[in-house]
Parts: C-alpha cells; sequence; structure tokens
C-alpha cells in the first residue's frame, strides 16, 4: 500500500504545543485567551493575520524543531516499510509549499531536520497546500493519516482516511473515516484493512 502521513497533529501533537504555547503568548502580550480551545489550529482564538504571524515568528521555528514525535510513530512506520508499504509524508505545513523561510531559517530544511533527527523513514515527501488531494492522487495514496478538520471532506472523497483523534475533529463522522488513537492503534486497523 502507498500510505500517506501528515506531520502536524499526527506525527506530533501539535494542538497541545499550540494550547501551551498561545497561552504564554496570551498572558505575555495581554490578549484574551481562548475563544474555544476545541477548535482548530489558531481558530481557537480570535486573531487577527498579524498576531497569528507574529506568534508564529516567536514560537513555531522552536515547535518545528523540538516538538517530539509522537510515541511510537518511527517504530510503526519502519515496521511498516519492512512489510513493504511505501510512506509518503504528505505536509501543508505554514512556510513549506512555498519553501519560505521564518526568520533566517527554512521551514522545509528544519522540517526535514526534524524527521532525521526523530527517525521518521520516508519514501518520499511532498510539501503542498490542503486539500493534498491532487498529490494523493498524483502519488497513488490508498489511505491517508491525517487530523485537519479543514481537508477531510475533500480527502474523503478520493482516499480512505485513518483519522487521528484529536479535541478538534471528534465531531466529524463519514464512512470513509476511521478514528485512530496511537500508532500502535494504526498499526492494527491498517493490518485489518489489507
Amino acid at each position: 500500500m502507498n500510505i500517506g502521513i501528515d506531520i502536524d497533529g499526527v506525527l506530533t501533537n501539535d494542538d497541545d504545543y499550540i494550547l501551551d504555547f498561545t497561552s504564554k503568548y496570551c498572558y505575555e502580550n495581554n490578549i484574551k485567551l481562548f475563544d474555544n480551545p476545541n477548535e482548530y489550529e489558531y481558530r481557537k482564538l480570535n486573531w487577527n493575520e498579524d498576531i497569528i504571524n507574529d506568534y508564529r515568528n516567536k514560537y513555531f521555528l522552536s515547535y518545528i524543531k523540538n516538538e517530539p514525535a509522537r510515541k511510537f510513530a518511527n517504530e510503526i512506520i519502519k515496521k511498516l516499510r519492512l512489510e513493504g508499504h511505501k510512506i509518503f509524508i504528505i505536509t501543508a505545513r505554514y512556510k513549506t509549499a512555498e519553501n519560505g523561510t521564518i526568520g533566517d531559517e527554512n521551514v522545509r530544511e528544519c522540517t526535514l531536520n526534524w524527521l532525521r533527527k526523530n527517525e521518521i523513514e520516508y519514501d518520499k515527501i511532498i510539501f503542498t497546500k490542503i486539500p493534498k488531494v491532487k498529490e494523493i492522487l498524483e502519488n497513488k495514496i490508498d489511505l491517508m493519516i491525517e487530523d485537519s478538520p479543514t481537508t477531510i471532506n475533500e480527502l474523503v472523497k478520493v482516499v480512505k482516511v485513518l483519522y487521528y483523534d484529536t479535541r478538534y475533529n471528534r465531531n466529524i463522522k463519514h464512512e470513509n473515516i476511521i478514528r485512530v488513537y496511537s500508532w500502535y492503534d494504526i498499526y492494527m486497523k491498517i493490518n485489518e484493512i489489507k
């Protein structure tokens, strides 16, 4: 199988990071805290683009360099590759589609370094924008592991999705979604599918 894997929210727990560091940012800048902590990414907050960009400039590089991979992600991916599956990292991470920078650091290079540091193996990495449908079709992805509620309505039209459970996506249901809760759960569900 060709398996697509998202980074933020799937390989990492970006939601807890965002909650922790946006809280810190709000405190430091005397800004009102969450409108709804169960919303996706910065929708939790009533921030304009200038505030979001300032926050990203202060905290996003630290996240992409230092946030640990979810437990057992690299172990399961190695198992899948040994079993003959092809792994495609398909990410719409901020600033990667346009090969952009934050400060003087290239976000793609930081992402590639993070994958090496966390021993995440893959056959191909694809930097794109949401909803990732074109890339899924072009690479003949059989199964996508995703968390984003903003892309799911398009993804389910073209691929079966293992949907990594988070506080911001629990209300989404579809016949082409299988909800997963950990990397070993992902492994067991993949074995059931094949």
